[in-house]
């Protein structure tokens, strides 16, 4: 079966549980994306559901009000056209994304088993952090790091002065690391802040996130990583919260309102390192899945 989705990165990264769905009706999934996705394809070959990613060369996708133009690539005999398209955006019953996905797709409801991993990245952070590693007598700790990520490609991002409040209060407690690709001078000046923004891929940006104490970003690819890195997440933005809720991981938002006491969260996972945010129980589940 083929499903066709032609938006960015993050919005696939939304629709994956659907299309593991998919794969449990109608057995492995050929995905046709755009070329706006190409850095997300090795991650993608690792889901067991997918047998087969295509890269659309051919066309220039554009958004238009939300949806992306085309989004109707697919006739119904060849598959299931998953872009975000008109039907998704109901301003008077707004549903999460990828329940919106869901219901595009003809899917009733989403199960446990409809959860979705990424391998690398979870597996790197468990081996990164689940190791006691001792030097003589001297234990190795992992660096205390926080990778802000500020950017949002589509979504009114938060101001800068506010990400560099954030920044300024958590250099004190952390070692700050800001990924992203538009550079500019929102960081400039600030002792303990490593601004790596246009300089790495996303690839590299991944490995970051899952090492890191703790994740700052804007809703966009970097905290679809981070979370399903297993990596302790706020994401922190100011629109759309109902519309950006995960269904496969657990979450936290704050708005710009709520940057001081974010800090202030922030702070304690340096004090107290969590190597995720997920309810021992519910990952029980997920592994019985």
């Amino acid at each position: 079966m083929k499903v066709h989705h032609g938006g960015k990165n993050g919005d696939l990264v939304y629709a994956l549980p659907v299309i593991k769905a998919l794969a449990r009706e109608h057995g492995k999934i050929t995905l046709v994306t755009s070329a706006l996705c190409y850095q997300l394809v090795p991650l993608l070959y690792e889901q067991p559901y997918i047998q087969d990613v295509e890269m659309d060369y051919s066309r220039s996708y554009k958004t238009e009000d939300g949806s992306i133009i085309p989004w109707n690539v697919l006739s119904p005999e060849e598959g299931i056209n998953l872009s975000p398209q008109p039907s998704m955006y109901r301003p008077n019953a707004p549903v999460n994304w990828t329940n919106a996905y869901a219901e595009i797709a003809g899917l009733k409801s989403l199960t446990v088993h409809d959860r979705i991993a990424l391998p690398t990245l979870w597996n790197h952070r468990q081996w990164y952090w689940e190791h006691n590693v001792t030097s003589g007598t001297v234990k190795w700790t992992p660096p205390k790091t926080c990778v802000l990520a500020p950017e949002s490609e589509t979504l009114k991002c938060i101001p800068g002065w506010i990400w560099r409040g954030v920044a300024e209060k958590l250099k004190r407690s952390f070692s700050v690391i800001v990924i992203g690709v538009k550079v500019d001078k929102t960081f400039q000046g600030i002792e303990g802040v490593i601004d790596l923004r246009g300089l790495t891929t996303v690839s590299a940006a991944a490995r970051l996130l899952a090492e890191a104490h703790l994740v700052i970003s804007a809703n966009s690819l970097p905290w679809h990583l981070a979370r399903h890195a297993g990596t302790p997440t706020f994401c922190f933005q100011d629109q759309y919260l109902e519309r950006c809720i995960p269904v496969d991981t657990p979450y936290i938002f704050y708005t710009s309102e709520q940057w001081e006491r974010m800090a202030e969260d922030a702070k304690l996972f340096a004090e107290t390192p969590r190597t995720t945010l997920w309810n021992p129980h519910d990952l029980k589940a997920l592994e019985a899945a």
